[in-house]
């Protein structure tokens, strides 16, 4: 059963929890799987005074964008940290919960769920909650882009930083190397601009993610934005390099680079600063 926060505020009505079809009705959802191998609790982790998971809810909110703000999750803890921060909590079925389950299936569970109560979006907006420095005004730019130019479905992108996905290589047990896409070096003049998709904002229209069972179908546009807000965090090292990306955007700006929250922060959620 979906609980559900009391109100939520968009630019064309007030929502008082009580279910109704709305023309161009959008959903912003937020998959929080409680179980992480490579870095367990990424998602509730604390992260400058708040967990990270806050920081995906309070930009969907501040973006004005959403009738709905759903936080799927198969732990409670996560449930009960969606819902300190005004998210609405969706309890995910075990079989949702399993390395083999996906993003897609996530998405379906929520569409379907929303269904029962009459209420059928017509845009889906995914934001990754390992992603804690994007912004709502991210997530208004790329809604825009996606808007204006009537894309069916489109993903969020940053540049490739240092090192060119083109020069990946493998190696065995002897270090004996072996490239992923070709045979040599291909020289970077003729590499164009690679790009890297991030999870932080992805938009869908609901018909065409139901038809084609994807987020990113046939076709599907990107948006590029900001490398620093764009950072996905899945291992340890990603988690210290947004943090020293924090402290080193506020140290140039002279001012925090993350959306600010203004409610107080989940009990014992910590203190990192």
């Amino acid at each position: 059963m979906l609980r559900k926060r009391s109100i939520l505020i968009w630019p064309h009505f007030c929502y008082h929890g009580k279910a109704r079809n709305v023309t161009h009705e959008r959903v912003a959802l937020i998959p929080a799987r409680g179980g992480s191998k490579r870095l367990p609790g990424k998602n509730t982790r604390p992260f400058f005074g708040h967990p990270a998971l806050a920081y995906a809810i309070v930009a969907a909110q501040n973006s004005n964008l959403f009738s709905h703000i759903i936080v799927s999750t198969d732990d409670p803890a996560t449930g009960e940290i969606a819902e300190w921060y005004g998210a609405e909590y969706l309890p995910r079925p075990a079989a949702l919960a399993t390395d083999e389950a996906t993003l897609v299936d996530v998405a379906e569970h929520v569409l379907n769920t929303l269904k029962a109560r009459g209420v059928e979006p017509t845009a889906l907006c995914q934001l990754m909650p390992n992603c804690p420095l994007r912004r709502s005004e991210d997530v208004v730019a790329l809604y825009r882009s996606f808007e204006q130019e009537e894309r069916p479905c489109q993903i969020s992108v940053v540049p490739y930083r240092g090192v060119y996905p083109h020069w990946a290589l493998t190696a065995n047990e002897a270090q004996q190397g072996r490239w992923v896409f070709g045979n040599y070096l291909v020289p970077s003049q003729q590499l164009g601009v690679p790009m890297c998709p991030t999870g932080a904002v992805w938009w869908v229209r609901v018909p065409d993610f139901i038809r084609q069972h994807a987020f990113y179908g046939d076709p599907f546009y990107v948006a590029a934005m900001d490398g620093n807000r764009g950072i996905d965090i899945d291992r340890a090292e990603e988690f210290e390099l947004a943090e020293l990306l924090v402290r080193g955007l506020h140290a140039r700006d002279g001012h925090s680079p993350l959306e600010p929250i203004h409610k107080s922060p989940f009990p014992n959620s910590g203190e990192k600063q």
